[in-house]
């Protein structure tokens, strides 16, 4: 036996004996045999997902399995995200984004956004991060948009003799990745995850697209403007660059007129984005919207069901997603969340005076975690077990803590960190090193805070967010 799987045994055998010792316990408070019971296989998952030791998917998807197992619930309990609409919201925006990627249309948004900017470094960060701004809320996928926009940020660095691995490379760089993959969350529509995040929040919440655009509106400003200064101050060649413009009229050019797929892509998504938007007067549910694009382009032909099987990751990411749904909503079931609010709450109030403070310490608390190798949305799963026990005591909006907690998790220290991060990385023909671009991660670590502390100043979130 290879020493490595021998390590892996051993360590996954101290997970579970700590996971053991934890159910076993005797109770405190008001906790109950269940409520231990599940500590300790949600211990036991925390630790093999901070080790890393096995595929997070089956890492989350067994704790269902322990919770119903070991009686700490039943089994539509265990597994309720996965009839929830949160869930299938998810798995519909994926499709609509991988529908709507797949015709061109966003090759052609893009370039076309891109030529009315001056030929200057100034004004290409500011196409390229405009262009990225303007795909945010029409492609609910962050992948599909790294994935046109990296392409395109290489061939303006190589079309201006812009050095590979230099700080002006890293710059446009960052120009795309950060809108692409942060501020995308400003908009209900920009990423699948912010449904993940209403779910969480549990019962009881309903968004409108302009109301969350509202609650984000602060931070989303503080941090667009914060990126493109930083960009221009810390990524700016000495020399100056004239940017041909010759690239994007090229690119223009080689798109082939608007196919009857892409036409009809237009109508679906331009139709899609109304009904979005308009939601709260029409009564139309997000992912009922999605459920009707995607029928539109699998009657059209521009999905199919080759695509269906093959484009959305069921194995992968949406076993993950529904899993640490399921387990973050046994906090309550069990009754965990009162037990950890009553006991943390008047503990941390001494040292969390006010909301300012809350929002620092919990993205510290990620910030440090994700140095744990910790995968993140298991990360996510972790802080918002500790923390939406004890915001709502004081006050705190779930909002508040869920974004501020998922946001805090993007950053890209390390590589491994973003996933979004290695696409785009990927994509982009060795554009930048992970030396240059990190600059940017530390400096968003600062700006998120911001962002965030401004946020909670001018808007009031609980007004913003409506109850259902």
């Amino acid at each position: 036996m290879k020493s490595a799987n021998i390590k892996k045994y051993v360590l996954s055998i101290l997970c579970i004996l700590i996971g053991l010792a934890i159910g076993l316990s005797r109770p405190p408070g008001e906790l109950t045999v269940e409520s231990m019971r599940y500590l300790g296989i949600f211990m036991t998952a925390v630790l093999l997902l901070i080790l890393q030791l096995y595929p997070a998917p089956l890492v989350a998807l067994f704790a269902c399995i322990a919770f119903v197992t070991f009686h700490v619930c039943t089994f539509p309990e265990a597994f309720s995200a996965w009839s929830g609409d949160t869930m299938w919201t998810v798995i519909l925006m994926m499709i609509f984004a991988t529908g709507i990627a797949k015709t061109g249309l966003i090759d052609r948004i893009a370039f076309n956004t891109l030529k009315f900017f001056p030929a200057t470094y100034t004004g290409m960060v500011v196409a390229i991060m405009a262009t990225s701004t303007i795909l945010s809320p029409i492609v609910p996928n962050s992948y599909s948009k790294c994935a046109v926009l990296g392409p395109f940020a290489a061939s303006v660095a190589k079309a201006n003799n812009i050095e590979k691995g230099s700080k002006a490379a890293a710059g446009l760089f960052c120009a795309f990745f950060v809108p692409a993959a942060i501020h995308t969350m400003a908009f209900l529509t920009g990423s699948a995850m912010t449904f993940v995040l209403i779910g969480m929040m549990g019962e009881g919440y309903s968004f409108s697209w302009f109301g969350w655009f509202m609650c984000c509106s602060v931070w989303f400003a503080v941090n667009l403007v914060l990126t493109f200064l930083f960009i221009l101050v810390y990524y700016r060649p000495k020399e100056k660059l004239n940017i041909s413009k010759d690239l994007i009229n090229r690119k223009i050019a080689e798109l082939k007129p608007m196919n009857s797929d892409e036409k009809a892509a237009s109508v679906i998504l331009i139709l899609s984005i109304l009904l979005w938007i308009t939601g709260s007067y029409t009564g139309l549910k997000p992912y009922t919207v999605a459920a009707l694009a995607f029928c539109a382009m699998f009657l059209k032909g521009i999905f199919t069901m080759k695509d269906f099987q093959d484009m959305v990751p069921w194995g992968g990411l949406i076993t993950l997603v529904a899993s640490l749904l399921s387990i973050s909503a046994l906090l309550g079931v069990v009754g965990v969340n009162h037990w950890l609010a009553s006991v943390a709450a008047p503990v941390i109030i001494r040292f969390v005076p006010n909301v300012y403070v809350f929002i620092i310490l919990l993205c510290v608390t990620t910030y440090l975690l994700r140095y744990l190798e910790c995968t993140g949305l298991a990360t996510l799963a972790i802080i918002a077990a500790i923390f939406l026990p004890i915001g709502v005591p004081l006050g705190i909006h779930p909002f508040i803590t869920l974004f501020a907690d998922y946001l805090a998790m993007l950053v890209w220290n390390l590589s491994f960190h973003n996933p979004y991060y290695l696409q785009a990385e990927a994509v982009v023909d060795g554009l930048v090193t992970h030396r240059n671009v990190v600059s940017m991660s530390y400096a968003y670590m600062v700006i998120h805070v911001l962002g965030l502390i401004a946020s909670v100043t001018a808007v009031r979130m609980p007004l913003v967010l409506r109850t259902a």
